[in-house]
């Protein structure tokens, strides 16, 4: 009797701790994961080396053991299985108490080549993403966002419209103050789970700000080693394509220290010694501010001269939440385009200001907006458009040499719930009809006049089913004052309609349309 009343009681023990471990998992998800081996999370691409032939992966994960594991191989050759993947070991580290981040490294990779690729260990492998290799060619984008600091799930959104619908995009470039508070976790949760959908397929360069400057910021991200001594990753370099970009820590660019002369001295000779065509530099805090500060007077004052001696043509800040552009900077004074620098300050999340007072340095000034600007590279030319969180344009700058008659208008397709949208490579507004939707629709494309063009300008819809044209419609007018157009198909699920600007179009004999858009 007593062996049975021992027995009934550690029944009873045991039921309890069972149903404790399984409240656990409700009331701290983490726990339960861990117990199960968890998967990895927060996976997100950088470089800390040559774009060309090598990418750096980094992942998160509440599991300290079997989770350290990459495999890999080329696209062409993944047929849903990584039996014949390469795989590499990953460095960990400890983020804070029971949290762990794993960074790899791999190198030998192909130019201008696509990868699948997993992270995690047996039994729980992360789902497979890509990536891409940057290639020599010299015609690419990237995006550039000012401070997220709030709103992560709405920033987030903002981030994965920006890839859907810039299939050129390779990169992505953020001016520092990420979250509001470094020191919370759970900011940097938030804040990794809204990147990660997109930034597990470009690779994501950060510059630091005033709010993430401690150590869980600088544990969290892999990137390029070099820097000075002593402060690789808070100021570094690399190149991409035609591009040379520098990122800097502004929180060490306020006033002299012992180590002033060791950070000028560096990028003195990393810039300098740069021959690409384009040269930018990304930090947090303005020198051209929208409403004065205590930082700008000794960053204009120390180290924008050094970028003018050494050809630096964009700079992109952030730290007031608002969104502005300066007209061509030097010597403190406008200059005419291509003279000087322009200075793009960016907010990407949803802390606002108000705007300054009307500076003559400024060109463009936005207040409660939040925005993406993106860099379009076409070798000696550059256009930047900056858009809001609803996808529409607000401003738009364009450098280098005159474009040819094919750059002069930006078409976007305007988001319908009869299609999906999209926009080729060389600038081609896509609408594809969704599952379910069939009969008579419309379709509508806005524009945005970069380069004005004389006269009237046509844009043209076509009509595709399974590659072949069933149909065109046109409407013409002036494009520099008219910003959108719209035309009528019959259509079924899958029917793609494509939309172009011209100068015109004619049946007239020896009459060759010349295609208008960027």
């Amino acid at each position: 009797m007593v062996i049975d009343f021992i027995s009934k009681e550690k029944t009873l023990y045991l039921v309890i701790l069972l149903m404790l471990f399984s409240l656990a998992g409700f009331i701290y998800p983490d726990i339960a994961r861990s117990e199960q081996g968890g998967v990895p999370e927060h996976i997100m691409l950088s470089w800390t080396a040559d774009p060309l032939t090598t990418q750096t992966i980094a992942w998160n994960s509440v599991t300290a053991v079997g989770q350290d594991k990459l495999q890999y191989l080329p696209a062409a050759s993944f047929d849903g299985s990584f039996n014949d993947a390469f795989e590499a070991t990953a460095l960990k580290t400890e983020l804070y108490d029971g949290y762990f981040h794993y960074e790899s490294t791999l190198s030998g990779l192909s130019p201008a080549a696509k990868y699948i690729y997993r992270v995690g260990g047996e039994g729980a492998w992360s789902e497979h993403a890509s990536f891409s290799t940057a290639n020599s060619g010299n015609k690419f984008s990237f995006v550039y966002m000012g401070d997220v600091q709030e709103g992560f799930e709405n920033w987030g959104e903002m981030v994965q419209h920006a890839y859907d619908n810039n299939p050129g995009l390779r990169f992505a470039l953020l001016g520092g103050d990420l979250v509001s508070s470094g020191y919370s976790s759970d900011e940097w949760q938030q804040f990794f789970t809204a990147a990660s959908p997109v930034f597990r397929k470009i690779p994501l360069l950060p510059a630091t700000g005033n709010h993430d400057d401690r150590p869980l910021f600088w544990g969290s991200f892999a990137l390029p080693q070099n820097g000075p001594e002593g402060f690789t990753e808070k100021f570094y370099s690399f190149d991409y394509g035609n591009c040379h970009i520098a990122v800097l820590d502004s929180n060490l660019m306020g006033a002299s220290a012992w180590y002033y002369d060791t950070l000028k001295s560096w990028l003195q000779n990393d810039l300098a010694s740069s021959n690409q065509q384009w040269k930018f530099i990304v930090f947090h805090y303005p020198p051209y501010p929208v409403v004065e500060d205590g930082h700008a007077e000794n960053i204009k004052e120390n180290w924008v001269p050094l970028f003018e001696q050494t050809g630096v043509d964009l700079v992109f800040v952030g730290h007031q939440h608002v969104y502005m552009r300066s007209k061509p900077l030097r010597d403190n004074q406008v200059q005419a385009d291509g003279e000087g620098i322009v200075y793009i300050m960016g907010n990407a999340g949803s802390k606002f200001y108000p705007a300054g007072e009307s500076l003559d340095y400024i060109a463009k000034e936005l207040d409660y907006v939040s925005s993406y600007q993106l860099i379009n590279i076409d070798g000696d030319k550059l256009s930047m458009i900056a858009r809001n969180a609803d996808g529409q344009v607000i401003d738009s700058y364009m450098l280098g040499d005159e474009p040819d008659d094919d750059a002069q208008y930006f078409i976007a397709p305007v988001s319908d719930e009869n299609y999906q949208t999209a926009s080729s490579a060389d600038g081609v507004a896509t609408m594809t009809v969704k599952t379910g939707i069939a009969g008579m629709k419309y379709f509508k494309v806005k524009l945005t006049a970069l380069r004005p063009h004389t006269g009237l300008e046509t844009v043209v819809f076509t009509h595709l089913r399974n590659g072949i044209q069933l149909g065109l419609n046109a409407a013409q007018a002036d494009f520099d004052l008219v910003n959108a157009a719209q035309a009528g198909f019959k259509v079924e699920p899958g029917d793609i309609i494509k939309a172009y600007v011209l100068d015109d179009l004619s049946n007239s004999q020896g009459f060759n349309p010349i295609v208008l858009q960027l």
